[in-house]
């Protein structure tokens, strides 16, 4: 009951920032790195202290492992203290900011996967937990705690909105 309380409300949270920039996923994945080995023959690769772009997004991690699917990146796995990333939602929306320990980056699922102390900010609200999955494309966040680390949301009060009281004073 609790997660799918979580769940809802993280969507809640989120629902926003629907639609990230579509064109982020008709860009060029950018790679840069310390050091890599790569072939595009085999169906891996490895690099350290990478940063990887695609449109607006830019994720950089300390260690990266990556599965190719004909020749393209497919599925990564980025490790660090901590991986960052960040996007543009849309042009009338700010940045997203994001950190974990691992982050798994599905490019044809357009999600990522952050998992320990985890992490993401947007236009002033934030939810933290264990694991945060963050749909790239929507917006939408799924947030799991665990045994000893609970899930935490910090969601701002509406800017010029103004409240009728609760109790009447007569």
């Amino acid at each position: 009951m609790i997660k799918k309380i979580v769940s809802i409300t993280s969507i809640l949270m989120c629902s926003t920032y629907i639609y990230a920039l579509e064109s982020d996923f008709q860009q060029s994945i950018y790679i840069e790195a310390t050091d890599t080995l790569y072939s595009p023959n085999q169906s891996s690769f490895s690099a350290s202290n990478i940063q990887i772009k695609q449109g607006t997004i830019d994720i950089q991690a300390a260690k990266a492992i990556g599965t190719l699917k004909n020749g393209q990146p497919y599925q990564l796995t980025l490790m660090g203290s901590p991986v960052r990333f960040q996007q543009k939602v849309s042009e009338e929306k700010g940045m997203v900011y994001g950190k974990a320990n691992r982050v798994e980056y599905n490019t044809s699922a357009t999600e990522i996967v952050l998992k320990g102390n985890a992490s993401i900010i947007m236009d002033g609200s934030s939810i933290s937990g264990e694991t945060l999955r963050y749909n790239l494309t929507i917006g939408d966040v799924e947030a799991r705690g665990s045994s000893n680390k609970r899930v935490q949301m910090v969601i701002p009060p509406q800017k010029n909105v103004k409240m009728k009281p609760l109790i009447r004073s007569q």
